[in-house]
Protein backbone atom coordinates (compact mmCIF):
# COMPACT_ATOMS: atom_id res chain seq x y z
CA UNK A 1 0.00 0.00 0.00
CA UNK A 2 2.85 2.34 0.83
CA UNK A 3 4.44 1.80 -2.65
CA UNK A 4 1.17 2.70 -4.34
CA UNK A 5 0.90 5.90 -2.28
CA UNK A 6 4.49 6.94 -3.11
CA UNK A 7 3.90 6.17 -6.81
CA UNK A 8 0.70 8.21 -6.81
CA UNK A 9 2.39 11.18 -5.10
CA UNK A 10 5.38 11.03 -7.45
CA UNK A 11 3.14 10.84 -10.54
CA UNK A 12 1.03 13.78 -9.34
CA UNK A 13 4.15 15.87 -8.65
CA UNK A 14 5.57 15.19 -12.10
CA UNK A 15 2.25 16.04 -13.74
CA UNK A 16 1.89 19.30 -11.82
CA UNK A 17 5.43 20.45 -12.54
CA UNK A 18 5.08 19.73 -16.26
CA UNK A 19 1.83 21.73 -16.46
CA UNK A 20 2.76 25.35 -16.08
CA UNK A 21 0.49 28.38 -16.19
CA UNK A 22 3.06 30.23 -18.27
CA UNK A 23 2.50 30.04 -22.01
CA UNK A 24 5.50 29.18 -24.10
CA UNK A 25 6.05 31.34 -27.13
CA UNK A 26 6.61 29.46 -30.36
CA UNK A 27 10.02 29.90 -31.89
CA UNK A 28 9.69 31.27 -35.42
CA UNK A 29 11.30 29.06 -38.06
CA UNK A 30 14.56 30.30 -39.44
CA UNK A 31 14.28 31.65 -42.98
CA UNK A 32 15.12 29.24 -45.75
CA UNK A 33 18.46 29.88 -47.42
CA UNK A 34 18.28 31.62 -50.77
CA UNK A 35 18.63 29.27 -53.71
CA UNK A 36 22.01 29.40 -55.35
CA UNK A 37 21.01 27.79 -58.64
CA UNK A 38 19.41 29.73 -61.49
CA UNK A 39 17.14 28.18 -64.12
CA UNK A 40 17.40 25.33 -64.93
CA UNK A 41 17.67 24.34 -61.29
CA UNK A 42 18.45 20.61 -61.49
CA UNK A 43 15.31 19.40 -59.79
CA UNK A 44 16.08 15.72 -59.54
CA UNK A 45 15.13 14.17 -62.84
CA UNK A 46 16.45 14.19 -66.39
CA UNK A 47 14.62 15.46 -69.46
CA UNK A 48 16.96 13.77 -71.89
CA UNK A 49 18.22 15.35 -75.09
CA UNK A 50 15.30 17.73 -75.55
CA UNK A 51 16.09 21.18 -76.91
CA UNK A 52 16.41 24.00 -74.37
CA UNK A 53 15.31 27.57 -75.04
CA UNK A 54 16.72 30.28 -72.72
CA UNK A 55 15.25 33.75 -72.88
CA UNK A 56 14.68 36.71 -70.57
CA UNK A 57 11.40 38.62 -70.50
CA UNK A 58 10.37 41.74 -68.58
CA UNK A 59 6.66 41.59 -67.84
CA UNK A 60 4.56 43.56 -65.31
CA UNK A 61 7.61 45.04 -63.60
CA UNK A 62 9.54 41.80 -63.15
CA UNK A 63 12.36 40.38 -65.24
CA UNK A 64 12.39 36.61 -65.59
CA UNK A 65 15.00 34.27 -67.05
CA UNK A 66 13.04 31.41 -68.63
CA UNK A 67 14.50 28.03 -69.59
CA UNK A 68 12.03 25.84 -71.50
CA UNK A 69 12.93 22.27 -72.38
CA UNK A 70 10.82 20.02 -74.60
CA UNK A 71 9.98 18.90 -78.12
CA UNK A 72 7.70 21.07 -80.22
CA UNK A 73 5.30 18.34 -81.31
CA UNK A 74 1.54 18.08 -80.55
CA UNK A 75 0.88 16.62 -77.10
CA UNK A 76 4.47 17.02 -75.89
CA UNK A 77 5.28 18.35 -72.42
CA UNK A 78 7.64 21.31 -71.91
CA UNK A 79 9.42 21.62 -68.57
CA UNK A 80 9.90 25.27 -67.64
CA UNK A 81 12.29 26.73 -65.05
CA UNK A 82 11.96 30.45 -64.28
CA UNK A 83 14.39 32.59 -62.27
CA UNK A 84 13.45 36.02 -60.95
CA UNK A 85 16.19 38.38 -62.18
CA UNK A 86 14.68 41.64 -60.90
CA UNK A 87 11.45 42.85 -59.35
CA UNK A 88 9.52 41.92 -56.24
CA UNK A 89 9.12 38.27 -55.25
CA UNK A 90 5.60 36.87 -55.15
CA UNK A 91 4.38 37.52 -58.68
CA UNK A 92 1.88 34.99 -60.06
CA UNK A 93 3.15 33.34 -63.26
CA UNK A 94 0.87 31.40 -65.61
CA UNK A 95 2.07 29.47 -68.66
CA UNK A 96 0.58 27.96 -71.79
CA UNK A 97 1.64 26.90 -75.24
CA UNK A 98 -0.63 27.99 -78.07
CA UNK A 99 -1.97 31.28 -79.34
CA UNK A 100 -2.15 34.48 -77.30
CA UNK A 101 -5.83 34.02 -76.41
CA UNK A 102 -5.12 30.56 -74.97
CA UNK A 103 -8.05 28.91 -76.76
CA UNK A 104 -7.37 25.19 -77.09
CA UNK A 105 -4.44 25.37 -74.64
CA UNK A 106 -4.06 24.17 -71.08
CA UNK A 107 -3.03 27.10 -68.88
CA UNK A 108 -1.02 26.27 -65.77
CA UNK A 109 0.20 28.26 -62.79
CA UNK A 110 3.94 27.99 -62.18
CA UNK A 111 4.95 26.87 -58.69
CA UNK A 112 6.70 29.67 -56.79
CA UNK A 113 9.67 29.06 -54.49
CA UNK A 114 10.92 32.49 -53.50
CA UNK A 115 12.97 33.78 -56.40
CA UNK A 116 12.34 30.89 -58.77
CA UNK A 117 9.39 29.10 -60.32
CA UNK A 118 8.82 25.87 -62.20
CA UNK A 119 6.01 24.51 -64.30
CA UNK A 120 4.95 22.42 -67.24
CA UNK A 121 3.10 23.34 -70.41
CA UNK A 122 1.61 21.02 -73.00
CA UNK A 123 1.87 21.59 -76.74
CA UNK A 124 -1.70 21.65 -78.09
CA UNK A 125 -2.88 19.20 -80.74
CA UNK A 126 -3.19 22.02 -83.31
CA UNK A 127 -0.05 24.09 -83.83
CA UNK A 128 0.55 26.88 -86.34
CA UNK A 129 2.85 29.85 -86.93
CA UNK A 130 1.25 31.74 -83.99
CA UNK A 131 1.89 28.92 -81.50
CA UNK A 132 4.35 30.01 -78.80
CA UNK A 133 5.09 29.72 -75.10
CA UNK A 134 3.07 32.44 -73.38
CA UNK A 135 4.02 33.78 -69.97
CA UNK A 136 1.34 35.74 -68.10
CA UNK A 137 2.49 37.66 -65.01
CA UNK A 138 0.53 39.41 -62.28
CA UNK A 139 2.90 41.39 -60.08
CA UNK A 140 2.44 41.85 -56.35
CA UNK A 141 1.35 45.44 -57.10
CA UNK A 142 -1.46 44.16 -59.36
CA UNK A 143 0.29 45.08 -62.61
CA UNK A 144 -0.42 42.52 -65.37
CA UNK A 145 1.23 41.63 -68.62
CA UNK A 146 2.24 38.76 -70.88
CA UNK A 147 5.15 37.83 -73.04
CA UNK A 148 5.84 35.37 -75.83
CA UNK A 149 8.72 32.99 -76.51
CA UNK A 150 8.93 31.39 -79.95
CA UNK A 151 9.27 27.61 -79.95
CA UNK A 152 11.10 25.55 -82.54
Amino acid sequence: MQNITYTFILGTAITLTSCSSEETKPVPPSPAPAPTVAAPSGHGHNHGNQPIINESLTIAGVTLNIAAQGNFVPGADYHIEIALVSGTQGAVVRLWIGEEDGVGSLKTKAGSHGDHYHGHALVPIKVNSKTALWVDVTGVDGQKGKGRIALK
